[in-house]
């Protein structure tokens, strides 16, 4: 099995990493899902099944092993949820002239998409 990297535990300038969920074929390893992820995963309220011995969530989500960061598949959260570029952003708000898209709508917004986003060098990234 190879082990995680950078970009399954944190998520780069625009909000975005790889999901950590060890995928199987065959019995054996077969790497990690790799699919975009935006969050670790959610959790939530769960009960574990007596029969199996896994984790099931009451609201339908993936029980399984997640290391780190998951894909919206196996349990994280929705770009729409999560990604506010403008925290990572050289442009300031009052300034800024892009098109913003909103996601969530509920108090302070945030904007998962902008076509005047430009992101700040790695080493000022700013930590939320």
């Amino acid at each position: 099995m190879s082990t995680l990297s950078e970009n399954h535990k944190k998520l780069n300038e625009r909000g975005e990493g790889k999901c950590s969920v060890p995928m199987w074929s065959g019995g054996y390893p077969s790497g990690f899902c790799d699919n975009v992820a935006y969050s670790n995963h959610k959790g939530g309220a769960y009960w574990d099944n007596p029969r199996t011995g896994e984790r099931v969530f009451v609201d339908g989500h993936y029980g399984g092993y997640v290391p780190a960061l998951a894909c919206v598949g196996h349990g994280g959260r929705t770009k729409h949820e999560t990604v506010n570029l403008c925290s990572n952003c050289v442009k300031c708000i009052a300034d800024c002239d892009g098109n913003p898209t909103f996601g969530t709508g509920k108090g302070n917004d945030n904007v998962y998409e902008c076509d005047a986003f430009c992101p700040t060098p790695k080493n000022e990234l700013v930590e939320q």
